[in-house]
C-alpha cells in the first residue's frame, strides 16, 4: 500500500504504512486477524473517545448499549473503532476461534467489515480476580469530529506472546512453559516489537501514548520490568498500567495494548 503523510502540527506528520481507511467512519486500520485489527488511529479532524463500564455486562448487551450511547453522542454505531473483553478464563486455542466466529458475525451485521477484512481493534483478556461469569464489554472507544485538529488519537489493539499473533496454535507460543529471565526478556520483547510495528504502522511512538496497558498474572517485573521501562522511554512518565489478568488464550503469559484518546469517560 502506498504511505500516505499528512501534516497534523508543527514538527508532527502522520504516516500511514500498511493501514486502509475504515469504509464507514473516519479513522484508518492496521490490516490484523479474523477477530480484530492490529489498531486504529483517527483520521484528521477527528478524536477517539473511550467509554467504560462501571459495572459488568453481557458482551451482546453491551453492543446494544455502544449503539445507544454513540447516538446520544451524535455518531452513528457505525462510529465504533475498538472494544475492550474480559471472558471468565483463558479460550483454548479452538475456543478462542470458536467464540471469533461468533464476535465477527455480529461485526460484519453491522456493516463493519471491510470486506474480509475486521478494522476494529480488540483486546480481550481473563482477570485472576473477580472475572465475569461470561464474556463481558469492559470498554469501548469510537470516533467523531475533534476541535483539536492537531492532536493525534489512536488506539492499537492487544497482543500476546506470539511468534506470529496470526499464528494461533501453541506452537507460536514464546517460550512456552519456560519461567527463567531469559525466557521473560524474549515474551516481553516479542509483544513490544509487535506494539511498536503497529505503532509505526499509524505514524506513532511511546512517547505518543499516554496509557500503556500490561496484562499479565504473574511477577512479570522483577525479571524484565527494568528492560520494558528502558524500551518505553520518556512515556514512562505516564505510568504503566498493569492489570493482573491472563490473555485470552491457555499458555499466554503477557499481554498489552497502548492507546491516546481524546476522551474518556465512565459510565
Amino acid at each position: 500500500m502506498l504511505v500516505t503523510v499528512k501534516e497534523w502540527g508543527v514538527g508532527q506528520r502522520e504516516v500511514h504504512m500498511n493501514v486502509r481507511l475504515s469504509p464507514v467512519a473516519p479513522f484508518s486500520y492496521v490490516p490484523g486477524i479474523d477477530p480484530y485489527s492490529g489498531g486504529v488511529v483517527a483520521s484528521p479532524g477527528n478524536e477517539i473517545v473511550r467509554i467504560r463500564f462501571a459495572k459488568e455486562i453481557s458482551w451482546r448487551e453491551g453492543f446494544e448499549r455502544i449503539e445507544a450511547i454513540t447516538e446520544d453522542d451524535g455518531v452513528d454505531r457505525t462510529a465504533l473503532c475498538a472494544v475492550e473483553l474480559r471472558c471468565p478464563e483463558p479460550h483454548s486455542f479452538e475456543g478462542f476461534i470458536e467464540f471469533n466466529d461468533e464476535y465477527r458475525a455480529l461485526l460484519n451485521s453491522w456493516g463493519l467489515l471491510n470486506g474480509d477484512e475486521n478494522p476494529i481493534a480488540r483486546t480481550n483478556v481473563a482477570p485472576v480476580q473477580y472475572a465475569p461469569n461470561s464474556t463481558s464489554l469492559y470498554a469501548f472507544s469510537y470516533v467523531k469530529p475533534s476541535d483539536n485538529p492537531d492532536r493525534r488519537s489512536f488506539v492499537v489493539a492487544g497482543a500476546g506472546d506470539l511468534m506470529d499473533q496470526s499464528d494461533l496454535q501453541v506452537s507460536s507460543i514464546v517460550a512456552k512453559d519456560r519461567s527463567d529471565k531469559e525466557a521473560w526478556m524474549s515474551r516481553i520483547d516479542q509483544v513490544c516489537q509487535e506494539m511498536e510495528d503497529r505503532m509505526t504502522s499509524i505514524g506513532v511512538d511511546w512517547h505518543d501514548c499516554t496509557v500503556i496497558d500490561v496484562y499479565c498474572a504473574e511477577d512479570w517485573f522483577s525479571q524484565a520490568g527494568e528492560a520494558l521501562m528502558e524500551r518505553i522511554g520518556p512515556a514512562l512518565a505516564n505510568g504503566i498500567h498493569w492489570q493482573v489478568a491472563h490473555p485470552p488464550i491457555e499458555g499466554l503469559r503477557f499481554e498489552m495494548d497502548v492507546r491516546r484518546v481524546g476522551t474518556e469517560k465512565v459510565v
